[in-house]
This record gives C-alpha cells, structure tokens and sequence, in this order.
C-alpha cells in the first residue's frame, strides 16, 4: 500500500503500535511515507508546538495522546493515505486525531487481528467502513500453522500458502531456571545446525518483561544476550543491550518475524484466551522454523486439548 501511494505521487502515513515494528517498517517503506508509532506521532506534533516530551516521566504516553487530541491539525500535517497497523491494539480515543489527518480525498486502512490483542483493549468500532475478512497467510510454514490450529483452535481459522511444508520442531521441556537456560541454548544451537544464520535466529519469550527469567542472564551457554532494558532515550527511542541473540517479549515482537524462532519460556498454570492469544502470535512469528521451550506442567496442559 505504501509503495502504490509512492508511486502515485500521494502522502502516506503509517501507524503501529510497537516501536520494534515501526522501526522495521521504516526501514522497507519508500522515502516517501511517514512511518510512526501512534506515540511518536503524538511526540512530534507536541514538540512543533514547542513543548518539551520528558519519556522518563510516569504517565508521559497518556498525555501524549490527550494533547494531540486536542491540537488542531496543521495543513503540512494532512496525508492522502492512512494505513494503520496493529489496530487491535488501539484506543477508539485514537480513531479521530488519526483520521483528522486525511485531506478530503485521502483513503484509510486499518488492519488488525483479534487472535494479536495481547493487551485486552476493547474493538474498535469503525461505522460504515467495508471489511474484508482474510485468513491466508504465506509468511507462516504450513507445519505451524497446523500446529496452531490444534493447539490454539483460533475462531478464525488460518490457512497456510507458505512454501515451506513443515516448521515445528519437537517441545523441549524444562522444569526450572537451570533446565530452561539448558533447553533454550539447545534450541539455539539446533537453529545454527539447520543453517540459519545468527541474525535469523530471534528469541522470543511467552512472559512480559518483568517476569521473565531468562532476563536475569546476559549469556546463554556461550551466547551472549541482548535486550530492550526499558529506558528510553530523550527522543523515546527504546534503549538496547549488546549482544549475540535479541531477547524479545512476544509482546514487543508481535507483528515482526524471524526464519527460525525459539519460542522461550512458554509456562501457564491453566488455560484462558490471552494464552491462547500469546501462544497463536509467538508461534507465528516463524516463518520457517519453530523451536518451543515449553515447562513441563503446560506442555501436559497443551497435549489434553489435542484428545
């Protein structure tokens, strides 16, 4: 969509949620069109206006958005096309300052997938837009997306077009913090084995941030780690760690994709929608291979829903 509004002469702007997707956005996207998240959108209209954006302060993200709201939109503002990603996870507060930006003759798009929503925001009500329903997916291998089918059992459910007929290899098991360090290095090594190459290779951990054990460590086995550390920079850019392997949440890695994923840390003590909710955006963010670090009690869990 993006490339079509270039190539036509027309002004794109593009919204996501996650900083980690818009920057990957920003680096395909053609020179021509704006690509933002939502909040850095709010950011660099608040700071035309003069006023400082301090990310360090509790609360700074709300503020921004009420502020935006409440600003005039200026006329070198204005696009001919609005496409906005990851809408799932989007406020309705949102929907008007977004479309204030479209000039009389601009066109909108909003995608999202409800099996994505890993933060419970409500739907979004659009009225009168015409929907289009797709389930096909080609950037998940055939194998995955069976897998997802019988563990997940999504309402919608997918249908693979990838090339690639398998994917999914047999769960590794853990049972504590030394078995799961144990497990996920063997994961990465099997990745390297297959033949992907280290940038392929995205670690992506079920728990949020806060939770997750494997954080506490800066190498596994002979691999060093890198991650998001949670500060931001002045200009609100995330602030990373150094490392061999990017240690992601599957929440910060939602809408991205890597050929190999090891899926970490997979452990829930019962089960609910927002499992199978992480569950169905971890597992399809490999486009090749899957490799699922699992504890013990939830892979148990899983193999009752397969009888």
């Amino acid at each position: 969509m993006l490339d079509d509004a270039a190539a036509r002469g027309r002004r794109a702007l593009y919204v996501c949620y996650n900083r980690p997707l818009a920057d990957r956005i920003a680096q395909l996207a053609p020179n021509t069109a704006e690509v933002a998240t939502f909040h850095q959108l709010c950011e660099r209209r608040v700071r035309a206006e003069g006023e400082p954006v301090d990310f360090r302060q509790p609360g700074v993200f709300e503020r921004l958005a009420e502020r935006m709201a409440a600003l005039p939109v200026r006329p070198d503002d204005q696009v001919d096309e609005l496409l906005v990603d990851e809408g799932q996870d989007f406020d309705q507060a949102w929907v008007a300052p977004l479309l204030a930006r479209l000039r009389g003759d601009g066109r909108a798009w909003w995608l999202e997938d409800p099996m994505q929503n890993l933060y419970g925001a409500p739907p979004v009500t659009l009225p009168g837009w015409a929907v289009l329903h797709a389930n096909t997916t080609t950037g998940t291998a055939a194998g995955i997306v069976d897998a997802v089918q019988k563990l997940v059992q999504p309402a919608e459910r997918p249908e693979a077009a990838s090339p690639f007929a398998e994917g999914v290899e047999d769960f590794l098991l853990y049972t504590d913090t030394k078995s799961l360090l144990d497990a996920t290095t063997r994961a990465i090594h099997a990745g390297i084995e297959a033949g992907f190459k280290r940038e392929e290779i995205a670690i992506v951990t079920f728990t949020g941030r806060e939770r997750s054990a494997l954080r506490a460590f800066d190498k596994i086995g002979p691999h060093t780690l890198g991650r998001a550390t949670g500060r931001y920079d002045l200009t609100g850019g995330p602030e990373y760690s150094e490392g061999d392997f990017l240690l992601e949440t599957v929440y910060r890695f939602k809408g991205q994709s890597a050929p190999c994923v090891i899926f970490t840390e997979i452990d829930f003590e019962h089960w609910d929608e927002l499992v199978g909710r992480k569950l169905f955006v971890g597992m399809t963010r490999a486009s090749m291979c899957l490799f699922p670090v699992i504890s013990e009690r939830s892979a148990g869990l899983l193999m009752q829903r397969l009888k």
